[in-house]
């Protein structure tokens, strides 16, 4: 933490309130910039020298102790680095539970992140827990549930099956949270570059089911003419509805 307030002692004064909003934290931000935080983080801390197996047990204590959003990010930095080091299993077992502290969506994806590189080693172990958290009281944990299952496709060695993907976007496509339905059409956008057909299927399955966070992102990516098609049949389905 010194090592924070002193490089924070030499940045100008950010706009904290704003970016406290923009991220939708209730964390509280010591003020340092990408870059600054960056430095600090390849600089090191007293714990720097123990061996990896350690240190992930001194940022597991401060990822669930400390309320400051560096902190926290830099937990999610030292995890992700060092992931190919330690047994998929074991960093489950620790990680897992970092999912009940996130408040934003910046944590949030970061976390997304390493439970999906995770999840390519340990699918059943993992993908069981997914199955529990899309139904879950906390939003963070139904948004894990599917951001978790791909993140970015275009990182992914192996491709798990439509039906299986599928099955956990179903669960939340009428979820009211804002976070969890921009979760939604992230997944289907990065579902889409796999399985685009079938995708493609499924949102004019959906098409009036689907809200509207999540119908924007989900077609994102699609060509001009499929877009404008999806849009025309919501726009459709939405005036004999009523």
């Amino acid at each position: 933490m010194r090592q924070l307030l002193r490089a924070a002692e030499t940045e100008k004064p950010s706009k904290l309130k704003d970016l406290k909003k923009y991220i939708g934290t209730q964390n509280n931000f010591i003020g340092l910039s990408v870059p600054s935080l960056r430095a600090v983080f390849k600089t090191g801390f007293s714990f720097n020298h123990l061996p990896p197996r350690q240190q992930i047990k001194i940022w597991d204590h401060l990822w669930k102790t400390s309320r400051h959003y560096e902190i926290m990010s830099m937990a999610l930095s030292f995890v992700s680095k060092n992931l190919p080091a330690f047994e998929a299993a074991d960093t489950w077992e620790i990680v897992k539970s970092w999912a009940t502290q996130v408040d934003n969506w910046a944590h949030s994806d970061g976390l997304s992140s390493i439970y999906s590189r995770l999840l390519e080693k340990e699918h059943e172990l993992i993908y069981t827990q997914y199955k529990l958290w899309n139904t879950s009281s906390n939003p963070w944990e139904r948004r894990q549930s599917i951001v978790g299952l791909l993140y970015y496709s275009s990182i992914k060695k192996a491709n798990m099956s439509f039906e299986k993907l599928q099955q956990m976007v179903s669960g939340l496509i009428t979820d009211e949270n804002y976070f969890v339905q921009k979760g939604v059409g992230w997944t289907l956008r990065e579902i889409g570059n796999i399985y685009p057909a079938e995708t493609l299927a499924y949102l004019n399955e959906q098409i009036t089911a689907i809200r509207p966070p999540a119908f924007t992102a989900a077609i994102e990516k699609l060509d001009a003419a499929n877009k404008d098609r999806l849009k025309q049949l919501r726009k459709a389905n939405k005036k004999g509805a009523r």
